[in-house]
């Protein structure tokens, strides 16, 4: 029997950075992808997260090809798509309320809920709040 294939967190960050050919970190976001992809990661993301996708590429010189970039998410196997329902939103409100010493957007507090939720310990991002959370962030630029 083969192994079960790893489960890895995506981020707003790795999005963005594999959607948009100027972004700093699109080099070695496409890498890190085929990396994963290549050892048969699949990807947990959530709606919110999509949203902020959406939300920071909406101008319209880039909103035609986000839209393509999100419509291949949707339909991708190598991808599931959680939805915040209101005992997840209500659960990272606590931590959000809680969390005086951090700077934590409500978006990354959900992320955080899905992944203790999933058990999953890895997240494809740069953001430096899921590193503060516990959590391995895979996305960096090579030193």
């Amino acid at each position: 029997m083969s192994p079960k294939p790893s489960r890895v967190f995506i981020d707003t960050a790795a999005w963005l950075a594999l959607a948009n050919k100027s972004d700093v970190l699109h080099q070695r976001a496409t890498e890190l992808n085929q990396d994963l992809l290549s050892r048969a990661a699949h990807y947990i993301t959530t709606d919110y997260v999509l949203t902020e996708v959406a939300n920071a590429l909406a101008r319209p010189p880039y909103r035609r090809s986000i839209i393509r970039f999100l419509q291949a998410i949707f339909s991708s196997r190598g991808v599931t798509i959680l939805t915040i329902t209101r005992e997840r939103f209500l659960r990272a409100w606590q931590l959000y309320k809680s969390r005086h010493d951090k700077e934590w957007g409500l978006t990354d507090c959900t992320s955080f809920i899905i992944m203790e939720e999933q058990r999953i310990q890895e997240a494809f991002t740069s953001d430096r709040h899921f590193h503060q959370a516990g959590y391995v962030c895979l996305l960096k630029l090579k030193e």
